[in-house]
């Protein structure tokens, strides 16, 4: 049973841009969904959408590693978990991984520890999604990327991966 989902991108872009689009909460609210990261070690947070029928809409996190602009890892556990029945399962691992190369970065996203949260058919939707936002959506979130600060409106609102009217207040904190 694969257990990880690796997705590689190169990108014409210095690592300072890549790890913006990375860790700036209002980027990742761009390119995935609104949330109240921060990267620092221990920072619990949320990834959160308007509520709709048949998805999960809230995502708790912590940040597990930093080191800027090398390498991001946090936990991953959507709520309510799919089918759970019993004790709450370990969350999910992202890692990040930004390689300078020459004339840019590689970027290496690894989600681990999927086969004991997730049916094959909801792995196969996080192999299609983490392809899509590593491959058309962060090189649009990392043109407004400009002296390591993020400008919103790379990606409208109307053509998100989600929707939602407002971000919750508790995300805002």
């Amino acid at each position: 049973m694969n257990d990880t989902i690796r997705k590689e991108r190169l990108y014409p872009d210095p690592p300072d841009r890549v790890w913006v689009a990375l860790t700036d909460p209002h980027a990742l609210a761009e390119w995935l969904m609104p949330n109240n990261f921060a990267p620092i070690v221990g920072h619990r947070f949320r990834f959160q959408v308007d509520p709709m029928a048949g998805c999960v809409t809230v995502t708790e996190c912590e940040v597990l590693e930093v080191e800027r602009p090398r390498r991001l890892v946090y936990s991953w556990l959507p709520l309510p978990i799919p089918n759970q029945t019993g004790p709450r399962p370990n969350p999910s691992v992202v890692s990040w991984t930004l390689k300078p190369e020459s004339g840019g970065t590689r970027l290496l996203l690894e989600h681990s520890g999927l086969a004991g949260v997730f049916p094959w058919w909801q792995r196969f939707m996080f192999r299609f999604g983490w392809g899509t936002m590593i491959k058309r959506l962060i090189p649009k979130v990392m043109r407004n990327v400009e002296d390591g600060v993020f400008t919103p409106g790379a990606i409208p609102l109307h053509k998100r991966c989600y929707k939602t009217k407002t971000l919750p207040a508790e995300l805002t904190r």
